[in-house]
């Protein structure tokens, strides 16, 4: 499994996700606005935010990721503004799962859900090789 690293695609796949929602609600303001012109001003205000998320925010949020897998547990930094710091000991996992929509499966990724007794990890789409052999790793030490 490499360390550290995101995939660019996991970016990528969040882009076009967060993009296809944004531009149907920009979309359905500039439909409606027959009623009122305040809703074509708050469609373009919506689509330059949008666009400031999309590739400003997003790109550095999935660079911030780190993932290490030091003895025993999973470690992982995360955060653009607001720096956050998820520790969970492989002898606390209940059990972990993987999961792909059609358009990550497509794209090679899976995405890893990690549950414990009071908490819960998500990491975001990893290549989907990687997420099948942490699993197994987990399986064969018994540990979920």
């Amino acid at each position: 499994m490499k360390e550290n690293l995101l995939p660019k695609r996991t970016a990528l796949l969040w882009q076009i996700r967060i993009g296809l929602a944004g531009l149907i609600l920009i979309i359905a303001l500039c439909a409606f606005s027959f009623l009122t012109r305040w809703l074509l001003l708050a469609a373009a205000a919506l689509a330059v935010l949008l666009a400031l998320f999309l590739f400003w925010y997003l790109p550095r949020y999935f660079k911030s990721y780190e993932i290490c897998f030091p003895s025993g547990a999973i470690v992982i930094n995360r955060g653009v503004f607001i720096k956050t710091t998820h520790i969970m000991p492989f002898s606390r996992l209940v059990y972990a799962q993987s999961y792909a929509t059609p358009l990550a499966r497509a794209m090679g990724l899976a995405a890893l859900s990690l549950k414990a007794a009071r908490s819960a990890i998500i990491v975001p789409e990893l290549n989907a090789a990687d997420v099948d052999y942490f699993i197994d790793f987990l399986s064969k030490e018994g540990k979920a």
